[in-house]
């Protein structure tokens, strides 16, 4: 098994072959979030329920030393305003998408991963800087031994059929050579597509719900999805242990029929 191999192995749980992974590096764009005010004290304590836990270049740092037994640490490789809303304090007039590491950044970081966004919907400039992005750090990433796992984000404003922009965004990535990608649920038929286009790959699934009885939850598992990857809504969550502890027994230990 080579070291990038052996990395993203460490993203998936040995028993099931599944992952819970959790997303705080949307602080990076949207500023302090929601339950995460305390970075440190917050998210140590739910480790041990994540298979992955994806930071920014400084959370990356404040987390210090970790486990085996706990989440596996992907970096934030990239800067994007396409994620704020037209109710951003600050909403944006031009999208940007800037490039913040690489992968040696992520190797120095003791990362198990990179993870770039694929923005969706705005200008062809954006989309073929993401496409070369992509490209670029999946021949980086071969030579380190660094996987890369892409984020697509189907959030512009030329986005007509949500399903199909997802599908095309996987497309583009799996061409360019990463190693694995987080999709909004885009349904059951798009799902079986781009499950289908993943040839073995880890799809993580974008939940629309953090609800344990959600039905996408579970269509997503049963059609083959690696796990689910949440993001900061989790800490804003009454319970956050209560809600990551539930998601972690549908995705590790699921119901006998």
């Amino acid at each position: 098994m080579n070291n990038k191999k052996y990395r993203l192995c460490e993203l998936l749980n040995p028993g099931d072959g599944r992952s819970l992974v959790v997303d705080t590096s949307n602080g990076l764009v949207l500023g302090v979030l929601p339950g995460l005010e305390h970075f440190t004290e917050t998210v140590g304590p739910l480790l041990p329920l994540l298979d992955g836990i994806v930071t920014s270049l400084g959370q990356a740092s404040n987390l210090g030393a970790r486990t085996r037994r706990e989440a596996a640490l992907l970096v934030r490789a990239d800067w994007t305003n396409a994620l704020r809303s037209d109710d951003f304090v600050l909403p944006p007039e031009n999208i940007q998408y800037i490039p913040l590491l690489d992968m040696s950044d992520a190797l120095d970081l003791g990362a198990n991963a990179l993870v770039m966004h694929f923005i969706l919907g705005h200008t062809e400039e954006i989309e073929s800087q993401c496409i070369q992005r992509v490209v670029n750090l999946a021949l980086t990433g071969a030579s380190l031994g660094m996987p890369l796992i892409v984020d697509v984000q189907p959030i512009g404003p030329r986005v007509v059929l949500r399903n199909k922009a997802i599908e095309l965004g996987v497309s583009y990535a799996l061409e360019g050579g990463a190693d694995g990608i987080a999709i909004p649920w885009p349904g059951v038929k798009s799902f079986e597509t781009i499950h289908a286009m993943s040839s073995g790959l880890p799809v993580w699934v974008k939940p629309g719900s953090l609800d344990v009885d959600a039905v996408e939850l579970a269509e997503a598992l049963r059609l083959g999805a690696t796990g689910f990857w949440l993001d900061e809504r989790l800490f804003a969550a009454a319970d956050s242990a209560s809600v990551l502890q539930a998601l972690h027994t549908l995705v590790h230990v699921p119901a006998v029929v």
